[in-house]
This record gives C-alpha cells, sequence and structure tokens, in this order.
C-alpha cells in the first residue's frame, strides 16, 4: 500500500462474504490501493445504526439496504445514495418442516425480525407475488429474533416461514427445512443494497467519491473473470466458513453484483418505502440519489 493512501471506514451491516466480498475484492486486488485509498470495512449492526454514523462521521460510507437508505432520507437524514450495489434480493422464504409448498401457508405465521425491516417488506412483498394477502392469508409475526432465533421458531411451531439468506438457507436446507421460493426472483431488479454517503462528502470530497466507485467497479469486474483466483484468496484467510461455501457465495453472487443504479430502481424504493407523497414534497426521486459520481467513475475505465 502506498505511504500516501487516504484511509476511509466503509460501513457493513453483516460480516457474511456475501455482504462484503466486493469491498474484499477492491482492497485484496489492490483497486483501492491504485485510487490511493486504503479502505477498512467497519461491522455496524443495523441500517439505522450505520446511517448515523455516517451522520455523525464515524464512517465515511455504508453499504445499506436501499429501503432503509431512503426511509432515512425522508426524515432529513443528511445523505445521498451514489450507487447500486446488489440488485438482487437475498432473500430465500423457508417453511417449517410440515409446510410443503406456499399455499400451505394460508392460516400460519410468517415471522420477521421486527416491524418496517428489510426482511418484512421481502415476506409481505414475495408472498403477495405468489398470491398470499398478508392478514387474510396470513399473519406476520414481529420480534422472532436473528436468525438461529427464527430456526428455533420454526422448529416449535411458533411460526411457520421466514426470510432467511442465501448463507442462512445453506444452513437451514441441511437441517431439513424445506425452500418455499427465492423472494429474489420473485420481486428482480430491485436494488436490495446500495452503497450511501453523507453531504458533508459529497461536498467536500467528490474526487475520493469517484474513486471509491471506479475501485469497486473494477474489482467486479474482475471478481466476474476471476472467481477460482478471488476464492483461492479468501479461503487462505479462513474468515469465511469452509472452501465450499466460499465458492457457493462467489458463483452465488459474482454476476449478481452491480454499482449501475437507475432513476427507475429509486422510484422503486420509494415505491416499497410507501414514501411517495413525502418524496414528492421533497422535490422528487433526485433528493434521494445523485448518480454524479457513479457517472465519472464509470466513465474513466
Amino acid at each position: 500500500m502506498r505511504a500516501e493512501a487516504k484511509s476511509i471506514n466503509f460501513a457493513s451491516n453483516t460480516p457474511t462474504l456475501s455482504g462484503t466480498l466486493p469491498l474484499t475484492v477492491a482492497q485484496d486486488f489492490g483497486f483501492f490501493g491504485a485510487e490511493s485509498l486504503e479502505v477498512k470495512t467497519v461491522l455496524i449492526r443495523g441500517g439505522p445504526t450505520a446511517m448515523a454514523a455516517l451522520v455523525g462521521g464515524g464512517v465515511d460510507y455504508t453499504l445499506v439496504a436501499g429501503v432503509a437508505a431512503v426511509r432515512a432520507i425522508a426524515q432529513n437524514a443528511p445523505m445521498q445514495i451514489i450507487s447500486g450495489l446488489q440488485p438482487y434480493m437475498d432473500y430465500t422464504l423457508l417453511g417449517a418442516k410440515n409446510i410443503h409448498s406456499v399455499n400451505d401457508l394460508k392460516g400460519k405465521v410468517v415471522g420477521v425480525t421486527g416491524p418496517g425491516g428489510i426482511a418484512e417488506f421481502a415476506a409481505v412483498e414475495g408472498l403477495a407475488k405468489k398470491g398470499l394477502v398478508r392478514d387474510r392469508d396470513y399473519k406476520i409475526l414481529y420480534g422472532v429474533g436473528n436468525s438461529p432465533s427464527r430456526a428455533q421458531a420454526l422448529e416449535s411451531g411458533k411460526i411457520q416461514a421466514s426470510p432467511f439468506s442465501f448463507l442462512e438457507r445453506l444452513e437451514l436446507e441441511k437441517k431439513g427445512f424445506p425452500i418455499l421460493f427465492d423472494i429474489g426472483s420473485a420481486i428482480p431488479g430491485f436494488p436490495f443494497v446500495v452503497i450511501v454517503t453523507s453531504k458533508q462528502k459529497i461536498e467536500n470530497d467528490p474526487e475520493e467519491i469517484v474513486g471509491v466507485l471506479r475501485a469497486i467497479q473494477r474489482g467486479l469486474e474482475f471478481l466476474k473473470r476471476n472467481r477460482e483466483r478471488v476464492a483461492d484468496g479468501i479461503i487462505k484467510k479462513n474468515k469465511f466458513g469452509d472452501p465450499a461455501t466460499v465458492r457457493q457465495v462467489i458463483n452465488q453472487f459474482a454476476e449478481v453484483y452491480s454499482v449501475s443504479l437507475h432513476k427507475r430502481d429509486v422510484e422503486a424504493l420509494i415505491g416499497a418505502t410507501r414514501i411517495e407523497a413525502e418524496a414528492k414534497k421533497l422535490g422528487g426521486t433526485e433528493k434521494f440519489y445523485t448518480l454524479q459520481f457513479l457517472t465519472k467513475a464509470t466513465e474513466q475505465k
């Protein structure tokens, strides 16, 4: 790493490989270094907490659920979305062991972590695509807890289904919990994870933002072409589970990640968050995102 490299902090809500892989590749294979940046990934549980750290200056950028980002901006948090990252909802609805299809959920209970979160949105919107309507066909139960707690609730019969991430799904499949459907496939093209920075950073450090996005973009291109090389490097670190799981994650997500973002994507987030009226009062979609840095980053190959 060059001596003059600028140190920046990037918040992530999850320590999982799927949640941090784009940053890991850009760091480990020198794409941040080529921009004279040294990036430290900081684990901050919960989108609201990560965004509070961003506003407070504790971190420079954060990966966050798109729904959480637009909700915070609508509440006047001084930040903007600067790019996409994962336009695919990484959730699968798993059932209790006596549930074999979506129709078996009629009259049953679906558990989620809490109200207003991305897991609730994923479950409700995904089931709507399958023809099941909340409160008519099934009930949502809040406060079921993290993934081990939700798996235990499935086992005990407290709930009959819950959404889980790709890695969680791999573990629960081994334990015999049935896959009901892939929510990402049911709700395609949805900006699940985005990159956000503060208004202060946008005003004071535009060249850094371009460098960050250019490094991530080049890292993602490298990942698509060099999956096995990336896998080998990550396996040597021994931080993300067994080699087979590392390769499964890389093969699942290598083609999925994308920094691209369009106005229609932001409109989809605003619609999903049900804040269309507030967004209009704030001046429309431009309040929520800016593409000036992404445009420069992707032009400068």
